[in-house]
């Protein structure tokens, strides 16, 4: 212990027990007489001579700020060396702007930088005592620094020990009292800015400082025992943090996305009367899920809704949008601006509810649900395809959905076996809806009677779409023509819709030449308006050979047109139960579903009758009150009937059908859905794969077999019995 009496360079200045650290060298600084400030933390070590070299640049450079950098040791001896904050030269506005970019995680700790200390003494002076945290003083240094030098020598040795003793409540609790030292400090940071030539350096400081303290409380929180979080969750629930939270955690720790989610307060339906919709939409196309979008923006209007369109990517068809509603695109450069524009856009619009179709096609869903929920708007889900489509793809996106669903309000998907499968997996606030007509099944009128038979002329086959192999199989069309032409049938298959990223007109056109069908395919490219439907009626069976669909609107397009269906089975899709207008034979089987083509054409009254079916279920599909079940979902009073309880049946039917897709599993052709980027690298741990097909179908289905056997404990055996025979056909 060094003689304090009689070293002169040393001096003790005592303090109360307790006192913030802040507060320390508050004290410590009020009693500098020297030039510089060199900030050392208690178990931390600096090289020998490290003040005089750190002084020698300080008086050379006329820099306000030094800069250095620091070997960090933890508990098992492990060291790493960070590089100081810059190694050039800084001036003016870019010492802030480069040791405080925006967007990033920024070490603020006093001890980083030597610090001219009269521009140390301002920044204490601005703020009132008694201060619990500097890490706020630091970032005004760094605004107010006019200029700025470092050495690439590590001369400080930062130990990480002494927070080993903080229990991690006392840590997530000081991480607490961060966020309140930044928030009081912001009116001074807009003070300045106000005065400044260029004040959006100093703002964009002032937001990365703020959020990298939000991120540390997220990440401290997480790190807390189920227990302890829910006994410390309410600042999550805060107004004045939601959103931050938020976008700390979209920007800098995105980990910490499921326990936003969970431990937020999820956004109940039907809270208030709601007026003010947003719809959303990657981007607005003339698909089918921008379809959907556009009928349900029709309705709400017609109703009396005000309608917002939403959409996260450029290139939409803004003619399509109908009179009465806003198109909007965000326009935010990164993910943190996008979700900060989306905020405002439900704030500005006063919106109630927003209805996002992307939650199948994007993985960026959840951080615009919970900033909507911060803002007090509920979101609705809408999924347009079979919950087994993510494992068809060979993806983890169940995995997302199921730890993010919490942050909806509710979710809409495709079906009563689509609600089976969520509720096995735990999520309860889903219900299925019908979609709603398109346009075109709207508009085109009809025939109010069936069709004639084919008989004695070529029959007349159609399929429209977009040509897809990935989910649409359209070169199963040309299978089912050679098995047609094998049978002896008369015919002509029309193949109509455009070009996409894995299948073409030219490659379907080879296939049916090498096929020994080239005379009786015909693929023509898109068709629209009078022209696809002049196709259409003069056709006489609609062909699906779909392996995955969400809700197909050429089904009951083609059924308004009195057409009947032969198709591959779908046994998710509610539009063909019950509907003796179609004819399915089982999934990949060209010669059945030609030979149910084949004995369709040749049974007359049998088509006749199909034509007339055909025609009564589209005109069932078009006979919901949709303005009343929208009515009813924002409401939160949908009929019990949407939402049915999972049943023994349910689950086998599930289970068969998510081995099928394993079994099928191919990516698509093209990266359409895009992981998160944090705006800052991050540590992942490289998760093992599965090496054999028996082995991914089973971390697939396990979780989901659990939630089965609780609910209906008789299926245990079962679930026993197709694990087994997956990993014996691995």
């Amino acid at each position: 212990m060094p003689d304090f009496a009689s070293e002169r360079r040393l001096r003790l200045i005592t303090q109360p027990a307790g006192t913030p650290a802040a507060e320390l060298r508050r004290a410590g600084l009020d009693a500098v007489t020297a030039p510089l400030v060199f900030a050392i933390e208690p178990g931390d070590e600096v090289l020998r001579e490290s003040a005089e070299r750190l002084q020698r640049l300080a008086e050379a450079s006329g820099a306000d700020l030094v800069g250095f950098g620091v070997t960090e040791h933890d508990d098992s001896g492990r060291s790493a060396r960070v590089a100081a904050p810059s190694r050039a030269p800084l001036h003016g506005v870019d010492v802030v702007r480069c040791l405080a970019p925006r967007d990033t995680a920024i070490a603020l700790e006093p001890w980083r930088v030597v610090f001219r200390a009269e521009l140390l003494r301002q920044s204490y002076a601005a703020v009132p005592t008694p201060l619990v945290d500097d890490r706020a003083i630091v970032l005004l240094a760094y605004a107010a620094a006019t200029s700025y030098a470092s050495v690439d020598t590590a001369e400080y040795q930062r130990s990480t020990r002494l927070e080993a003793f903080d229990t991690p409540v006392e840590g997530f609790h000081r991480a607490l009292e961060r966020i309140g030292a930044f928030r009081s400090l912001e009116s001074e940071f807009r003070a300045r800015a106000r005065f400044s030539v260029n004040p959006e350096p100093m703002l964009d400081a002032y937001q990365s400082g703020y959020l990298t303290v939000i991120a540390e409380a997220l990440t401290r929180f997480t790190a807390l025992s189920p227990e302890q979080r829910v006994q410390e969750h309410a600042w999550l629930r805060d107004p004045a943090y939601e959103l931050d939270a938020v976008l700390a955690a979209v920007t800098l720790a995105p980990e910490s996305l499921p326990t936003l989610v969970a431990y937020g307060e999820r956004r109940e339906l039907g809270r208030a009367g709601a007026r003010s919709v947003l719809l959303t939409t990657n981007v607005l196309t003339t698909g089918g899920v921008s379809g959907v979008l556009l009928t349900q923006a029709r309705v709400l209007l017609e109703a009396g809704y005000r309608v917002t369109i939403a959409t996260h990517r450029a290139g939409s068809a803004e003619n399509l949008v109908p009179e009465g509603a806003t198109i909007v695109q965000l326009t935010g450069t990164s993910r943190k601006q996008r979700v900060a524009q989306w905020a405002q856009l439900c704030r500005r619009g006063e919106v109630d509810v927003v209805i996002d179709h992307r939650i199948l096609y994007s993985r960026d869903w959840p951080a615009f649900a919970l900033a909507a929920r911060a803002t007090g708007a509920a979101t609705i889900g809408w999924i347009h395809n079979f919950a087994g489509r993510p494992t068809y793809n060979g993806n983890d996106l169940q995995t997302l959905l199921a730890t993010h669903l919490g942050a909806l309000a509710h979710l809409v998907v495709l079906s009563p076996l689509d609600v089976a499968f969520w509720k096995l997996r735990g999520i309860h606030h889903v219900s299925y809806l019908p979609n709603p007509p398109s346009p075109f099944l709207l508009n085109t009128g009809g025939p109010t009677t069936g069709r004639s038979a084919p008989v004695r002329r070529r029959a007349e086959l159609v399929w429209w779409g977009r040509l897809e192999e990935h989910t649409k199989k359209v070169t199963q069309l040309v299978e089912v023509a050679a098995a047609l032409q094998r049978l002896g049938v008369d015919f002509r298959l029309r193949i109509v819709g455009p070009d996409w990223a894995d299948m073409n007109a030219e490659r379907l056109h080879e296939l049916a030449a090498q096929r020994g069908v080239a005379n009786r395919v015909v693929a023509t490219g898109p068709q629209h308006g009078a022209d696809l439907l002049d196709v259409i009626d003069s056709s006489d069976v609609f062909v699906n050979t779909s392996i995955i669909e969400g809700y197909p609107l050429t089904l009951p397009e083609a059924q308004s047109r009195g057409l009947p269906i032969a198709m591959y089975d779908l046994p998710w899709l509610s539009l063909i139960h019950d509907n003796p207008g179609v004819i399915t034979t089982p999934q990949q089987d060209p010669d059945a579903l030609a030979s149910a083509i084949a004995d369709l054409l040749a049974d007359p009254s049998r088509y006749e009758a199909m034509s007339r079916a055909s025609i009564a279920a589209a005109t069932h599909a078009t006979s919901y009150d949709f303005a009343q079940l929208y009515e009813q979902l924002m409401q939160g009073d949908l009929p019990q009937e949407y939402s049915p309880a999972p049943s023994l049946e349910d689950g086998r039917r599930i289970l068969e059908l998510l081995v099928f897709f394993a079994e099928h599993s191919t990516p698509p052709p093209r990266a359409t859905v895009g992981r998160i980027s944090t705006g800052a690298p991050t540590r992942r741990r490289r998760r093992s794969r599965p090496r054999t097909l028996g082995e991914r179908i089973e971390r697939k289905l396990t979780p989901l077999g659990h939630r089965l056997v609780d609910t209906a404990p008789w299926l245990r055996p079962v679930a026993g019995n197709v694990k087994r025979v997956l990993l014996r056909r691995s």
